[in-house]
């Protein structure tokens, strides 16, 4: 019994890499095909406005629940799925309600997770062996065929030639069928598929009239064809009448849609036709790409139109198609494509299409490659220039001017020249149309990017906004990944992580969507995602994204994803206890800030290492690298201004903490207090609560334990939105024991910002219990301790202590300041597990430091 009189709907799908994205055909098989289905859509009211795939699965899904009966969806042509759309569709498999089923057939195994529908028995696969003709199936093959004279007894010999091959013992029966010889052909041939077709596919092809013949050769190099891409192709107007007689005769044409208007010839015939075409008029292939890319082209369809340019080896009209069609094809997300057909053109080519070179600039800023990037741009508007005055159409100018100044700002952005951003963004946002949606929604990413570099973040929320309502006018997702990632690098700077981290979701999971998992793309949304993900102690994910994506990232990202990889694997290598890879990898990070001149970086790379540095006690060490890459000493050239950015925020985190570790805390005190109340009123709560919290460690030290408390509680205040944590674990021992003072006895209370300071306390004790109780000193090269774990002057101090001089009295002896000794005893303390003098002693002594 049929599908159909078991009361079942059915809906077909014939699978066509050139189509739209698999959810999209998925959708419009079910809703041709099942009129309950497309009622559901109907009800929800779908319109045209931007559409996840997430949402788009989701809504199939629930619609397909709703249906009183069964559906069954045949997928024919599987293998020619892109791994995306593989993606989605495995996605898809998991929703799908039980009234649902699938079927789908594939030359070759589809690459999707079945494990578990095989396991649970809702999976019946029916694999090539299933599929091979046995002699009763060949028998009635050949008895519906009309095959006269062949006796039952010689089928098994030709399901032996064929194997059993359906498409094999197809042909073979169409051949019997015209030369009625009513048995088998004497011919040797090995059970090899192509072979079996080369041998068949010859015979039956020279059977055809001439003007078949000549048709087949003539419409055999395209993927898919219409009876009017035909007739171009032919030069005739009977294409229609060919189709159908070709149809009529099985000569392996399929049809693509229920209007049969769209068809495809069977890959093996498709194959076969290619290569007689060859051996008959090799001259006519490349002649044959030309007129298939112009034909394709007349009826706007540009993949296919620029696959077949390229294969002709025509430059001039490959060149001619490229450079109408890059923009529409990058904001469809296909940048790579774009880079990967410029380099079947020569630089003499490339010189005179300007959207070439400025869509190949694109590209090379997205490889960091700013040096060629701005040399294609100059090229583009000198191009430009001088063709405008020779008279270009003002039209056309308008356009390539902007699409030029799109490309300046872009390079801006790359290489941190932020207010030159917010310049040009200004400009931009003046001269937006309908036909330039993704254009703004990289624009308004951009000054997102640019204002929060420079602490300018008072008009985010209603800038993020508008950049919001642009990316779902623009209908491109691939806009929506960038667009996400630099929101929720905003919000994590605004103290927000709970919408940092939802907004760096959204964009990862639309890169998994768009480009799949292993790639650059993804890694634009997950190192990010990995630095607020650290931030909240979730160690072993942001570990795990970092380790995965990090190494990608080189080939598509800009300064913000490279630098909080390298920041978070920093700071996962020294807190388990790999100094030595802490700073090797901030290293790196400096180095690619040199070879790109990408000072933010460098200095942000800086801040981190010195940071790590004075953590294990090599303050001199610091020192001299804080002189060699020129951090002011005065800290009035340090105090924030109006234009300060973050590349001045990192020169004063370093002088900062070195005037700590040196004792001059008055200098520290004034510098972190201007950097608080600058941070403070421009809005950059993630800044405040780390300024506030050296703050707090400078007033430690200055014996200012009341005013130290305050400012712990204005971080804690801060923070508490954010439910930061590592910012307060990164910064070490001082933090620890003002929380323990404040928060370590005495009743708890409900308040909301002591639960928080509590939950921070806990992790501090957590990530203590789970690290050695001392730490080592592996870069402190020959100041290292007898056995690794005290300097040589924490041990000279720790003996001063033990004859009874005070810090003052120390520091006299030494020629260090008060602050600075005290530094030294908090280092000691934290080696010895305690915060009292005798007791560092006689614990010293123990443990064999002192005689």
């Amino acid at each position: 019994m049929s599908l159909s009189e078991r009361g079942e709907r059915t809906a077909w799908l014939s699978l066509d890499r050139y189509l739209s994205d698999i959810m999209t055909q998925i959708a419009a098989s079910l809703a041709h095909n099942v009129p309950e289905f497309q009622h559901a859509l109907n009800e929800r009211g779908q319109d045209k406005s931007f559409v996840t795939t997430e949402e788009q699965l989701v809504t199939c899904a629930d619609c397909l629940a709703e249906l009183e009966r069964d559906v069954t969806l045949f997928m024919d042509d599987a293998h020619l799925l892109q791994p995306e759309d593989l993606r989605v569709f495995q996605r898809f498999l998991t929703r799908i309600p039980a009234n649902t089923h699938i079927v789908v057939a594939s030359r070759e195994a589809p690459n999707l997770a079945l494990a578990r529908l095989r396991a649970q028995g809702e999976l019946s696969e029916i694999g090539m062996d299933a599929l091979k003709f046995t002699a009763e199936e060949t028998c009635a093959l050949l008895k519906a065929s009309s095959v006269d004279g062949l006796c039952a007894e010689d089928a098994p010999a030709l399901v032996e030639q064929t194997e059993g091959w359906a498409a094999g013992l197809r042909l073979a029966t169409m051949n019997m069928v015209r030369n009625q010889k009513g048995a088998i052909l004497d011919v040797s041939f090995s059970g090899s598929n192509s072979i079996v077709a080369d041998f068949f596919a010859e015979d039956i092809f020279g059977a055809q009239p001439a003007d078949v013949r000549d048709f087949l050769l003539a419409t055999c190099l395209l993927e898919r064809f219409t009876p009017d891409l035909c007739n171009a192709m032919t030069g005739g107007t009977d294409a229609r009448e060919m189709l159908d007689r070709i149809e009529a005769a099985g000569l392996f044409l399929i049809s693509l849609d229920e209007e049969r208007m769209w068809y495809r010839y069977h890959g093996l015939f498709a194959e076969f036709l290619l290569r007689r075409l060859t051996d008959i008029d090799p001259d006519r292939i490349a002649q044959s790409h030309i007129m298939a890319s112009r034909s394709y082209h007349r009826i706007g369809l540009v993949v296919e139109a620029l696959d077949h340019a390229v294969r002709s080896g025509e430059q001039a009209w490959l060149a001619q198609l490229l450079d109408d069609s890059c923009e529409k094809l990058i904001y469809e997300g296909k940048i790579l494509y774009v880079f990967e057909l410029a380099k079947a053109l020569d630089k003499a080519t490339i010189a005179g299409h300007p959207r070439i070179q400025l869509a190949i600039a694109w590209m090379e800023l997205r490889n960091l490659n700013f040096d060629k990037a701005r040399r294609l741009i100059a090229q583009a508007e000198e191009w430009i220039a001088n063709r405008a005055a020779e008279g270009l159409c003002a039209e056309v100018e308008a356009e390539l001017r902007f699409l030029a100044l799109h490309r300046r700002m872009m390079l801006a952005g790359a290489t941190d020249d932020f207010l030159t951003v917010d310049e040009i963004a200004e400009t931009l946002m003046k001269q937006f149309d309908e036909e330039h949606t993704f254009l703004a929604c990289t624009v308004y990413g951009q000054q997102i990017r640019a204002q929060r570099e420079r602490f300018r973040l008072q008009d985010f929320e209603r800038n993020e906004a508008r950049a919001r309502t642009i990316g779902r006018q623009s209908q491109h997702k691939f806009a929506f990944i960038s667009q996400k990632t630099i929101v929720g690098k905003t919000w994590f700077a605004k103290g927000d992580n709970d919408a940092a981290i939802e907004a760096l979701e959204f964009g990862y999971g639309q890169a998994l969507d768009f480009a799949g998992e292993d790639t650059a793309i993804a890694a634009f949304a997950a190192l990010p995602l990995a630095e607020v993900i650290y931030e909240r102690n979730e160690l072993s994910r942001a570990k795990s994204l970092v380790d995965r994506y990090l190494p990608l990232a080189r080939a598509f990202a800009f300064a913000d994803e490279l630098l909080a990889g390298y920041l978070v694997s920093a700071r996962i290598s020294f807190n388990d206890g790999d100094s030595a890879g802490a700073i090797k990898t901030l290293d790196l990070a400096r180095s690619v800030g040199l070879e790109l001149g990408l000072k933010r970086m460098q200095m942000k790379a800086l801040a981190e290492k010195v940071r790590i540095l004075l953590r294990s006690g090599n303050i001199e060490r610091a020192a001299r690298l804080a002189l060699l890459e020129g951090i002011p000493t005065d800290v009035n050239a340090l105090k924030p201004d109006i234009n300060s950015s973050t590349t001045d925020e990192a020169r004063a985190l370093v002088r900062a903490r070195i005037l700590i570790s040196e004792g001059n805390l008055n200098d520290a005190l004034a510098l972190s207090q201007r950097w608080k109340q600058f941070c403070q009123h421009r809005g950059a709560m993630r800044s405040l609560v780390r300024w506030s919290l050296i703050r707090a460690q400078i007033l430690v030290l200055a014996c200012d334990t009341r005013a130290a408390q305050r400012s712990l509680r204005d971080a804690l205040l801060a923070a508490l939105d954010g439910r930061s944590v590592r910012i307060f674990l990164d910064e070490g021992p001082h933090i620890q024991q003002l929380l323990e003072d404040a928060y370590g006895s005495g009743p708890m209370t409900n308040l909301p910002v002591d639960l928080y300071a509590y939950d921070v306390l806990n992790a501090f004790t957590i990530a203590m219990g789970t690290r050695a109780s001392v730490e080592v000193d592996d870069l402190a090269d020959q100041e290292t301790g007898i056995d690794g774990k005290m300097t040589g002057r924490e041990l000279e101090i720790l003996s001063f202590v033990a004859s009874g001089l005070r810090n003052r009295e120390i520091g006299d002896r030494l020629g260090l300041t008060e602050g600075s000794v005290k530094w030294y005893m908090q280092r000691i303390y934290d080696k010895v597990g305690t915060r009292r003098r005798s007791v560092a002693v006689d614990r010293a002594r123990q443990f064999g430091l002192l005689q």
